[in-house]
């Protein structure tokens, strides 16, 4: 199995209907990798779970500003192009 080479490669991103999971492919958490942080879409909060590597955090901060820049937008969750509205603003 490959090791992840940079900060880039360790960061899993997953994007799913209620927000976005930051976790740390180097480490485990019960069969999976580590959860870091969790981006809520409704109400774009950022929550970094302790013991997030400080290397890593501010990748993950600099991500979900991107994100949290785009409040009242829709974003795609989906590969069949469902969408939710950024910060929970309705249309």
């Amino acid at each position: 199995m490959n090791q992840p080479t940079s900060e880039l490669d360790r960061l899993f991103i997953g994007i799913y209907p209620c927000g976005i999971v930051y976790a740390d492919r180097l480490r485990d958490e019960h069969g999976d990798y580590a959860r870091l942080a969790f981006l809520d879409f409704e109400t774009l909060s950022l929550d970094i779970k302790a013991g997030c590597p400080t290397e890593l955090q501010k990748r993950i901060k600099a991500d979900a500003a991107i994100i949290q820049s785009k409040r009242g937008e829709q974003f795609q969750v989906s590969s069949s192009n469902q969408t939710v509205t950024l910060g929970g603003v309705k249309h």
